[in-house]
């Protein structure tokens, strides 16, 4: 890579960070939006809810115009883009038109994802047995099983606010990431 003269480009080529109080007036409304989660995780679940929902409408309104757009797929191609641009369309109408209905499934979900996550991260950890952090492999793989019974055996009730209590712990764990690098980057 050539150098460049550019202030605003490091040696590197990658952007400078931005305005040290930039970052860190995102890590207090990150902060403040976790904590406001904590405080109503259920308004926070059906924050999720919705934004996932809204996500899966325009997913699915894109798949389907390209499905129909694009002159140089075959017919078959044409239909099965057509097909999942339509499921995506109808799983957000789902969401959206019963938002109760949705946590519970998209709740089923993360339940799910962190089964497979668990049986995949502990299958790999005794594939790496040998290595000396293999142990921390399975004790990752056997939290996130737990997790996964856990809300597996809570359901209905814990998809009331289970979404919105993740959500409150990114937004923290970001929040703080944010106001670290802006702290940082004030003093450098």
């Amino acid at each position: 890579m050539t150098p460049t003269t550019d202030p605003h480009l490091d040696p590197h080529g990658w952007a400078a960070p931005v305005d040290w109080r930039w970052m860190l007036a995102l890590g207090i409304v990150m902060l403040l939006g976790g904590v406001l989660a904590f405080l109503n995780p259920f308004i926070a679940s059906l924050t999720v809810e919705a934004i996932a929902g809204a996500t899966f409408l325009v997913a699915g309104a894109v798949q389907a115009w390209m499905a129909f757009s694009d002159d140089g797929q075959d017919r078959n191609a044409r239909l099965l883009n057509g097909m999942l641009g339509a499921a995506l369309i109808v799983l957000a109408v789902l969401l959206l038109a019963n938002p109760l209905a949705g946590l519970v499934t998209l709740t089923l979900a993360v339940a799910t994802l962190f089964l497979a996550f668990g049986i995949l991260r502990s299958v790999i950890a005794f594939r790496l047995r040998p290595h000396a952090a293999w142990g921390w492999m399975l004790a990752s793989g056997l939290m996130s099983v737990a997790l996964a019974l856990l809300i597996f055996l809570t359901l209905p009730e814990a998809a009331l606010g289970l979404l919105g209590l993740f959500l409150g712990v990114d937004l923290v764990m970001s929040g703080a990431m944010s106001l670290g690098i802006a702290l940082g980057a004030r003093k450098g």
